[in-house]
């Protein structure tokens, strides 16, 4: 019996999608669809088509195969085009109009159908959308009832991934992580053999992650998650959402990996004309940036994305740096207001804090503390009220009270290194310093020092000036390197190296992404520091250097 060349052709591109060899699929569809319409080829095109970057041919594509399948009257699978369509129109394109008009058309298909997997997918959508956990949780119980009705595993896996998200963010932990490791689990057990589910569902348990702050989860998940894409040929996975890939690097504290997946899908991205998918990853490179002390670099990355929600934090940070502590804390508060008592708003309160008593405000930073306290009483996780501490802690040093400062940061500090919390004990670790520096100046040299050598381990290497700074009142050497290289700053010291190569100051700044006058002022800075006369000298000296200094 002869074989229809279309089926034929579309199974192979079936086989080639399954095993993640996209040209190979994208060839077989689409000879597929130049022998004859049909909908099962346009289909299979459309989602090849988006594993290879064209957003917009996959979005033909299967608004064609959306086309057919009505016209067959197969309503459960144009609405499952249909639900891909509305989220797609709404992440990629940035349509909501168009995003909600398919939600709408996928729903009405649905109403005369008898209730089954579809039903599920549709409620997952509706809750995705949700920002109330309350809401979120409602529609995710939805789906996940169907999927167990109708034995979906994979419709079972991304429910019990929701679920866990709007757990966590209502401040349910233990419910809330044994649902993500049971999606976790039926995702890398075999169960789910669509990759863009696992892909889905890997996106919600890091989202979940970061909102809630279980960020050492992902560390957990990180070799299993390896080793099941290595062994189902999903590598592309890692590097298809640059911004998930950066977080389960930098939850392993691979900076380095998690600054290259971040600047690859930044790359991916220009000239496309679409948005990212779901947390930009330029929000999260300009956080990066600024935890590096390059803080020009993390203005330029923002700019034009500044109103994204993922964009608070890498705002804050730079206004902070600029002195605007008003702006940073207007921003703050608009975005408290928004997340309401929820978990996201443990770390925005912290940052509140922070900001309140940078502007000399105490009064309001005392009222944020207290609140982040409510917060973190009621939930009752080890980490919000490690978080609290930290904030009282600050608020205490800042009204004058060293003892009563002192008491809470010791209690977050032993907090953070329970959790494995490098960053946060450092911080901590710096606000214990600066508490009892004139009271006992030897331990507050000792806790700089440690946390300098967590900050200088980490890569944060404008936090490590600071701790430096500290250490170096305390009479103590600050960073690796010479005598008087030591007085120099993390960037002061790339400008150092770039002067031993013979670079002009707007060479040096167009390596170090910075404008001409800073890379000036820089080496006039370094220049002072090391007793030097001319650029020739510091040159020179960079030279002996290189061998013994860190840069």
């Amino acid at each position: 019996m002869d074989v229809d060349p279309i089926v034929e052709l579309t199974s192979r591109g079936h086989e080639a999608l399954a095993s993640g060899e996209w040209e190979s699929a994208r060839d077989a569809f689409m000879a597929a669809v130049e022998q004859g319409h049909d909908p099962e080829a346009s289909d299979g095109l459309g989602r090849t088509l988006w594993w290879l970057g064209d957003v917009d041919g996959a979005i033909d594509q299967r608004e064609r195969a959306y086309t057919s399948f009505r016209t067959r009257g197969d309503a459960v699978r144009a609405a499952r085009i249909a639900l891909w369509l509305a989220r797609e129109y709404v992440e990629a394109v940035g349509n909501e109009p168009a995003g909600n008009g398919w939600l709408a058309r996928a729903q009405g298909l649905l109403r005369d159908v008898e209730p089954g997997p579809a039903h599920g997918w549709l409620e997952l959508t509706w809750g995705s959308r949700s920002f109330d956990p309350a809401q979120m949780r409602t529609h995710a119980e939805a789906a996940l009832e169907t999927a167990r009705r109708s034995g979906d595993a994979e419709l079972e896996a991304s429910s019990l991934a929701l679920l866990g998200r709007a757990l966590l963010l209502g401040g349910e932990f233990d419910e809330g992580v044994t649902a993500l490791d049971e999606s976790m689990v039926a995702a890398t057990a075999g169960e789910v053999s669509d990759p863009v589910v696992f892909g889905d569902i890997c996106c919600v348990v890091t989202l979940a992650c970061e909102e809630s702050g279980e960020v050492e989860r992902l560390m957990r998940w990180n070799d299993v998650i390896e080793t099941y894409m290595s062994r189902h040929l999903h590598g592309a996975l890692i590097s298809f959402c640059g911004t998930c890939g950066a977080e389960f690097f930098q939850a392993k504290g691979d900076l380095g990996m998690a600054e290259r997946c971040l600047v690859e899908a930044l790359g991916a991205l220009e000239g496309t004309g679409h948005r990212s998918r779901c947390i930009h990853p330029a929000a999260k490179l300009a956080e990066l940036r600024i935890l590096q002390g390059r803080i020009e670099e993390a203005e330029r990355l923002l700019a034009g994305h500044e109103d994204l929600p993922e964009s608070l934090g890498a705002s804050v940070g730079i206004h902070r740096l600029k002195g605007e502590h008003a702006v940073a804390a207007a921003l703050l508060l608009r975005r408290l207001n928004e997340v309401g008592e929820t978990v996201v708003a443990v770390p925005l309160l912290s940052t509140l804090v922070e900001v309140q008593l940078a502007h000399g405000t105490v009064d309001d930073a005392q009222s944020s503390a207290g609140r982040l306290a409510s917060l973190a009483d009621r939930f009752g996780h080890p980490r919000l009220t490690a978080i609290a501490a930290l904030a009282a802690g600050r608020v205490a040093r800042a009204s004058g009270e060293p003892d009563i400062a002192r008491d809470h940061l010791e209690r977050a500090l032993t907090a953070f290194e329970r959790l494995e919390m490098p960053l946060e004990a450092a911080r901590t670790r710096m606000e214990l310093a600066r508490a009892i520096r004139g009271d006992d100046p030897d331990v507050a040299g000792r806790e700089a020092r440690v946390a300098l050598e967590t900050f200088e381990r980490i890569g944060a290497d404008r936090e490590a000036d600071e701790a430096a700074a500290i250490v170096r009142e305390a009479g103590g050497p600050a960073r690796t390197g010479p005598k008087g290289v030591g007085l120099l700053t993390q960037r002061e010291l790339e400008v150092l190296g770039l002067l031993g190569e013979g670079l002009t100051n707007a060479e040096i700044a167009a390596r170090l992404y910075i404008s001409t006058k800073t890379a000036g002022n820089h080496v006039s800075n370094l220049l002072a520091k090391l007793h030097l006369r001319s650029r020739q000298e510091a040159a020179a000296y960079a030279v002996r250097s290189s061998g013994e200094r860190r840069i």
